[in-house]
């Protein structure tokens, strides 16, 4: 009876949680113009004009930082899971709320094997809430992936950028000319929406800030940053990209000399943190002592509810889910 009453609260909270998230979803305005507003500064008037207009311009160097912070808890999950997994090209429909619906649906599901194995509600509640997460980790991966797959073909993406300047000087002109030089995913989403965007009068260094934010990787966010400052100061587009293909071909021989992949780490830690359920499911049944102390006794219980919370905290920290933290 206990157990019922538990998951009738725990469902109904679930239900009221994303009727708040769906009322919200539907109050605000569509997807595009909620990214550009993440780059509205919180003062009255059309901000956007004045960044392109007066002479004194916020700084491109550190305005996506600083409006980066200003996002919320929600607008930071989706971002990383949603805009920078790009699970949309396989996914279109695709958003934060069907990722939260499928998580709590997982968990509901998974609780029941689980109290039925472990026989006490805190230790399976916090075995199910690992598993929920489940595709929070693979989107995590997959933007993990797009990171690693952007840092390769940068190199040749400038060069293509470069042949585009020489046609037209016009970076934008470039950009969107590229979209049909066979980029590859994910370069060809993240250009196509930032093209879309600056057409639809969008600030060009606005639209770059958005594309800088969809890649975790130190390499592109400098490229972004340069195409920025050559924007605001007008300077040779031909010899910066020029540079840049240089510069960043020497760095690509360095990564493949020394086999640098943060992706292949991830992958590993995750597969090793996940294969500590099954192991330790079978070192408690390989024993009738052990599993008779971890799920028939108290003291057992309690310990092993200890052991699935830092196990919890592990995958805290591996997931990195403290860079959500609402400033």
């Amino acid at each position: 009876m206990t157990v019922l009453i538990f998951v009738s609260a725990l469902l109904l909270a679930a239900d009221a949680v994303f009727a708040v998230m769906v009322a919200r979803h539907f109050s605000r305005a569509n997807a595009v113009e909620r990214l550009k507003n993440w780059f509205r500064q919180a003062a009255p008037g059309n901000r956007s004009a004045a960044f392109r207009n007066s002479r004194h311009s916020i700084d491109p160097v550190s305005y996506g930082a600083r409006q980066k912070d200003r996002l919320n808890l929600l607008e930071r999950i989706e971002l990383h899971y949603i805009e920078k997994s790009n699970i949309r090209h396989y996914i279109p429909f695709m958003n934060i709320y069907i990722l939260v619906l499928l998580v709590l649906l997982i968990f509901v599901s998974v609780y029941r094997y689980a109290y039925g194995i472990l026989r006490f509600v805190p230790s399976a509640a916090v075995i199910s809430g690992i598993l929920a997460m489940t595709p929070l980790f693979l989107l995590e991966l997959l933007a993990r992936y797009n990171a690693e797959t952007v840092r390769k073909k940068l190199s040749e993406y400038i060069s293509v950028l470069s042949r585009w300047c020489s046609v037209k000087e016009n970076i934008m002109y470039a950009f969107e000319k590229s979209l049909d030089s066979n980029i590859g995913e994910p370069l060809q989403s993240f250009i196509r929406d930032m093209v879309i965007q600056v057409n639809r009068g969008m600030d060009p260094c606005e639209a770059l800030d958005m594309l800088q934010m969809k890649v975790d990787d130190a390499q592109f966010s400098d490229f972004i940053l340069n195409i920025k400052l050559s924007i605001r100061h007008r300077g040779d587009i031909k010899k910066l990209l020029a540079n840049l293909e240089n510069q960043f071909y020497k760095i690509d021989e360095e990564y493949n000399r020394r086999r640098i992949s943060t992706y292949r780490d991830r992958v590993v830690i995750y597969a090793i943190m996940f294969a500590v359920l099954p192991i330790s499911y079978f070192f408690i049944s390989m024993s009738p002592k052990v599993g008779s102390f971890y799920l028939e006794t108290l003291n057992g219980k309690l310990l092993l509810t200890v052991f699935t919370v830092m196990y919890a905290f592990g995958f805290y920290l591996a997931a990195g889910i403290t860079r959500f933290k609402s400033r």
